[in-house]
């Protein structure tokens, strides 16, 4: 993929074909389906920070630009097309448009590349670049590129030309995915979980509650009952007597783990996130969820033993290290996209 910086000049940046990896005849082998793709991937962590221009972007073919560097809509259509033939290997005959735009295809895929420019640009600035070395090893490695004894130069040259890229073309897009790994290992690595985190989110996630609840219906109805009952609390009525003013009986629960809630619970994380800020004897505010708005009293609580946490404890460090270092990147990449000036152009897509 290129990318042309609006500022200046159109710009290519392919890098020069390694080597060892050119040197013999390059012929074509008839029949060669085998496909090499770069194909973009990663979670959707950001949203449309600036307001896209349409007008002047279609004119000049381009779909989106991100801090003065234009993404070209034909490289937004092949990125589109790769992305397309992901999903008809996942979904097969059931892929239709219908299905392409509940999956909103067109918007993953200028997202993925907005993201993916993103991190180079910031990569750049900081200096974190991938090696000749680096990536002639990255590329013997890959098994379609592999004879019978390792690598093949030969295999490598006719597989390219088999699918219509030069070996600078394929080289530079193979560096550029592999220094958006690395920032990506760069932001990922730095993000650690000590065993006293780790303690305390498992003491959050697996202590046994028991509680009260006083669930309401939705809309106006509700919000009477609500205020109905919690002018009773406000007079020094218990929970449950509280629930009897407004004809709404309270209901028990538990004991049992927050990560683990009751099926009768709606809106299990709005309660969760309710529960956990309550001390025994406490009564929450009133808690809206999509569903049913509810009062929520803790009766109890007991923490899980340090026996339990031990047994557990490299399992679920692991976990909540993988969790946190996705919610770090993504809050990083949140932040790249408010710092930058980033236009998309919807008429393109």
């Amino acid at each position: 993929m290129q990318y042309r910086d609006a500022r200046t000049s159109a710009h290519t940046g392919n890098l020069g074909m390694l080597k060892k990896m050119r040197e013999g005849s390059a012929y074509f082998i008839k029949g060669v389906m085998l496909i090499v793709a770069i194909t973009f991937v990663g979670t959707i962590f950001v949203v449309w920070g600036v307001k896209s221009t349409p007008g002047d972007l279609t004119r000049r073919g381009v779909v989106a630009t991100v801090a003065g560097t234009e993404i070209m809509v034909e490289d937004y259509q092949q990125a589109l097309r790769q992305q397309i033939e992901v999903y008809r290997q996942l979904f097969g005959d059931k892929l239709d448009d219908k299905l392409l735009e509940s999956l909103n295809v067109k918007q993953q895929v200028v997202e993925q590349l907005v993201r993916r420019l993103l991190v180079l640009q910031y990569a750049e600035r900081i200096g974190v670049r991938v090696s000749t070395e680096e990536l002639a090893d990255e590329i013997r490695r890959m098994p379609a590129f592999a004879g019978k004894d390792g690598f093949s130069r030969q295999r490598y040259l006719d597989i390219l030309k088999a699918n219509r890229l030069t070996p600078e073309r394929f080289e530079a897009e193979m560096r550029r995915t592999m220094t958006e790994r690395k920032m990506e290992a760069l932001i990922r690595g730095a993000v650690k979980v000590s065993e006293a985190e780790a303690r305390d989110a498992f003491r959050q996630i697996h202590r046994q509650v028991t509680v009260e609840v006083i669930q309401f219906p939705a809309g106006d109805e509700g919000k009477r009952l609500a205020d109905k009952v919690t002018l009773a609390l406000g007079q020094g009525k218990p929970f449950a007597a509280a629930g009897r003013e407004a004809n709404v009986p309270a209901k028990s629960f538990g004991p049992f783990p927050l990560d683990a809630l009751p099926k009768e619970i709606p809106d299990p994380e709005a309660f969760r996130q309710a529960v956990s800020l309550l001390r025994p004897g406490e009564v929450s505010p009133l808690v809206t969820g999509q569903k049913a708005s509810y009062l929520i009293s803790l009766l109890r609580q007991q923490d899980p033993s340090e026996a339990e946490f031990e047994r557990q404890k490299e399992a679920f460090r692991a976990r909540l290290l993988l969790q946190k270092r996705a919610t770090v990147f993504g809050d990083w990449l949140r932040q790249l996209r408010q710092a930058a000036r980033v236009t998309v152009d919807p008429d393109s897509l």
